[in-house]
């Protein structure tokens, strides 16, 4: 197998594009793509700072490395969910490495000194449920306060296909309103959000990650091993290897789309935080009203 662009050994064969490429040209491939989105979408303008959401996994790693070197003015945010070993010394030294800076937020401090899996068996509900609120929540807050003028989380194309053909298979309008690359402040408490990596699936990641030796954590969470998505996703892998192209065109034609127009929201002001809501109080407050309530109950 030879790469298109200069005939060498190829490392990587993208079938859904009809090519392959050498090392050297699957990187120059991989940056173009990320800028090319960017752009695509208006996600970054020349001046903002940026917030990456780094988990210690390839797709945010190599989401961080990548803005770095294209130019963005990039800092890291680590939320500390109680899931798991956390690798904050390996995302702490490659933060330093790139010379960025690197926030860690400790969950606990949020919840009365309760991890995320504690919090979903205090109240009853899906540790994955638990998880998503207070990282949306957290993620928002953090980016806020600290004065960034976009997040960007590192939502890959398989990622993006899977949370589509869940959401239409349970005609969840409102989720599908809200799956976009980017999503613009429509609050003054709420900071731009963007997903550069919509165009790149976790192969193509993989094989990036892997040539420029970016370090990163190879274990899923385990509170993941049930998830639909995962169901989804081997349903379009298999669907991807008899019609190449599938995913990345079901994505395109989804955005293209004026089906599911994405309308203005009116928010209001939590009454306990400030934080923008559909209600008078919002989801990640009520949940801290309770874990305040189940932990007196428990006292009682």
């Amino acid at each position: 197998m030879k790469c298109k662009k200069c005939s060498k050994t190829a490392v990587i064969r993208l079938i859904q594009h009809n090519t392959a490429f050498c090392a050297e040209h699957f990187i120059e491939y991989f940056e173009k793509c990320i800028q090319r989105t960017i752009t695509e979408y208006s996600m970054i303008q020349k001046d903002d700072r940026v917030l990456v959401a780094v988990s210690g996994g390839k797709d945010s790693m190599t989401l961080w490395y990548v803005l770095n070197k294209l130019g963005y003015k990039t800092s890291g945010l680590l939320i500390d969910t109680g899931i798991g070993e956390l690798k904050s010394n390996v995302i702490s030294d490659f933060a330093v490495k790139m010379s960025r800076e690197l926030m860690i937020v400790d969950v606990k401090e949020y919840l009365s000194g309760l991890t995320t899996p504690e919090v979903a068996k205090l109240i009853r509900r899906p540790t994955c449920s638990v998880c998503g609120l207070i990282r949306r929540y957290l993620m928002n807050k953090v980016a806020y306060e600290n004065g960034y003028d976009l997040l960007v989380t590192g939502h890959n194309l398989d990622d993006e296909v899977s949370f589509l053909l869940g959401n239409l298979l349970n005609w969840n309008l409102e989720y599908l309103q809200r799956q976009a690359p980017f999503m613009p402040k429509t609050h003054k408490r709420i900071v731009a959000k963007a997903k550069p990596l919509v165009w790149l699936t976790e192969k193509e990641i993989y094989v990036y990650a892997m040539l420029n030796e970016i370090p990163f954590e190879s274990e899923r969470c385990p509170f993941s091993k049930d998830a639909s998505s995962l169901r989804y996703k081997s349903l379009l892998n298999r669907l991807e290897i008899d019609q190449p192209g599938t995913k990345l065109r079901f994505y395109k034609q989804f955005q293209r789309l004026s089906l599911f127009q994405r309308d203005a929201i009116l928010l209001n002001e939590c009454v306990t935080c400030g934080y923008p809501t559909t209600t008078d109080k919002c989801s990640f407050c009520r949940m801290r009203e309770r874990i305040e309530n189940a932990m007196g109950e428990q006292a009682n």
